[in-house]
């Protein structure tokens, strides 16, 4: 394990690891106690990129996976949108740090998951699928066999599903504290419509190039308000030559 140098908060000092003391609010900031405290954890390369070949686990190190982990045991629920599970085969453990570990929740607008493939280590007991409510019963009894599912009121993608959706984990799992793994469509939407409290971003020592139709970067959809997103930093880390970037965000759009 390389030496790990916090360099912001000053003064900068050698700590063990990255966001082990970490303490995080069990609710959103923006007020609304029916919510958890939503934060994003992704990875990139200093060209942009969050994948190579569409799969984000070969851009950072190992110091990397120690975070996403530690980042894990903070949370009562770990979420990631379909086009994440579909890409590649993901675990969303904490692998061993938490007891119990934290839900596994998968978003989906289409039902089409495949949870038995691509989901590892995860109990039916302790893994969630979000679905609109209109997802034909077809679908939600094949999905019951590997998860608990959960039926947002709304049935069109955007702020009032999300936001349901989250609210549904609150209210029947007492999630207080929401970690969110993307993929880039799922963060974009929770940041454009203020329902992200905080970013973790690792800024892998990478160049990864690629075509415009190949690129893949931790957000993605139209151009975000500028006056209506505002980011703050709170922490910097530094392990060898990657960064480990805390932000605060900030984006007042109302879902009533």
């Amino acid at each position: 394990m390389p030496d790990i140098l916090r360099l912001y908060p000053p003064p900068a000092e050698t700590v063990k690891e990255i966001y082990g003391e970490l303490e995080l609010p069990t609710e959103s900031k923006n007020g609304d106690p029916s919510k958890p405290f939503v934060y994003i954890n992704m990875v990139s390369s200093l060209d942009g990129k969050a994948s190579i070949d569409g799969k984000s686990g070969g851009i950072g190190s190992s110091v990397d996976r120690e975070t996403m982990r530690i980042l894990r045991s903070k949370a009562d629920a770990v979420m990631v949108g379909a086009g994440s599970l579909r890409a590649e085969k993901v675990s969303l453990t904490s692998e061993g740090r938490r007891s119990p570990e934290p839900l596994a929740v998968i978003l989906s607008g289409s039902g089409k998951l495949p949870l038995e493939e691509n989901l590892i280590g995860a109990e039916k007991d302790r893994t969630v699928v979000l679905l609109p409510e209109s997802t034909s019963a077809e679908k939600r009894d094949y999905l019951s066999r590997y998860a608990r599912i959960l039926a947002s009121k709304s049935s069109k993608p955007g702020h009032k599903y999300l936001a349901g959706a989250i609210r549904l984990l609150k209210q029947h799992f007492e999630v207080r504290r929401l970690l969110v793994e993307g993929g880039p469509s799922l963060n974009h939407s929770l940041i454009s419509n203020g329902l992200a409290d905080e970013l973790f971003l690792t800024l892998s020592p990478k160049l990864i190039g690629g075509y415009p139709e190949e690129i893949s970067t931790i957000l993605q959809g139209s151009h975000l308000p500028q006056e209506n997103v505002l980011t703050s930093i709170l922490s910097i880390h530094l392990a060898e030559d990657e960064l480990f970037l805390r932000y605060a965000l900030s984006a007042p759009v109302s879902d009533k």
